[in-house]
């Protein structure tokens, strides 16, 4: 969340400088800290619902996965996104340019996928809190 947050500030700023500067430490941060940590919790969950003897076709483990697998499926695109976002800031720097039009569509791209992205995870953490899937938590 903080690199995303981070990244969305930078651009904000519309300030090509910034962003390259910014995107770059996000598109590390995030493929060397953020994508590993994603293998850490297939591992851990693994061994979790192992440890507490459920059955991951218990229905709100297995609405987790699958909300799990969809998040990820997200997360190749998003780092494509925002190494495009770090190219061409730093392009911009490098010409004395402004930010281009197709900065501002991978932009609003990559940051409605991490919207989908964070309301996933959200829902998972909501999900094994409660034990319950989103559709139990709507009819509360």
């Amino acid at each position: 969340m903080g690199s995303y947050l981070y990244l969305i500030s930078a651009s904000r700023s519309a300030n090509p400088q910034i962003i390259a500067h910014v995107a770059r430490a996000v598109v590390r941060f995030d493929t060397w800290i953020t994508t590993p940590a994603g293998f850490i919790q297939i591992i851990t969950g693994y061994g979790l619902v192992r440890l507490a003897g459920l059955s991951f076709m218990t229905y709100w483990v297995l609405s987790s996965l699958i909300i799990f697998a969809c998040v990820g499926a997200l997360w190749i695109p998003v780092l494509v996104l925002q190494k495009r976002m770090e190219r061409l800031a730093a392009h911009a720097v490098e010409t004395g340019g402004m930010l281009t039009v197709q900065f501002q569509v991978i932009y609003r791209t990559w940051f409605w996928l991490g919207v989908a992205g964070f309301t996933g995870m959200f829902v998972i953490v909501l999900m094994m809190v409660s034990k319950m899937t989103l559709i139990q938590w709507l009819q509360v």
